[in-house]
């Protein structure tokens, strides 16, 4: 039995990953709310029903509107998926926001905020 390095869901989160990032970018780009998303990961369930679409914003205060919008044309990105890559059936896509570049930035101040007050800490 030869051992398959990525499964079938992969491999469909890595095709609408490129589809809904491009369609994101060219559908959208006279929509200020949208102009700074950037699609960072997608993970599709196992029986190829759902997608979920994880993104995030240039400017963190304007995820909400980015989400609502990106909610709101699911349907028609979804078809755009299905126009692009080859399946009997497309997952329904759900957007989620994803915060984790944020809190990168927030632990790295954290971290810098406790060197500069640890009077024992020296850099090398």
């Amino acid at each position: 039995m030869a051992f398959r390095e990525f499964t079938r869901s992969d491999r469909m989160s890595a095709q609408i990953l490129r589809v809904v990032a491009v369609a994101v970018r060219e559908e959208f780009e006279y929509d200020n709310e949208l102009k700074h998303v950037a699609i960072s990961d997608v993970d599709v369930t196992r029986d190829l029903s759902m997608a979920t679409v994880y993104f995030n914003t240039l400017f963190p205060e304007q995820a909400k509107e980015a989400s609502a919008i990106l909610k709101e044309n699911a349907p028609f990105l979804r078809s755009i998926v299905a126009s692009k890559i080859r399946a009997r059936r497309v997952p329904e896509l759900r957007f989620v926001y994803d915060a984790s570049l944020e809190r990168g930035a927030n632990l790295e101040s954290l971290i810098s905020k406790a060197r500069d007050t640890d009077p024992g800490f020296e850099e090398e």
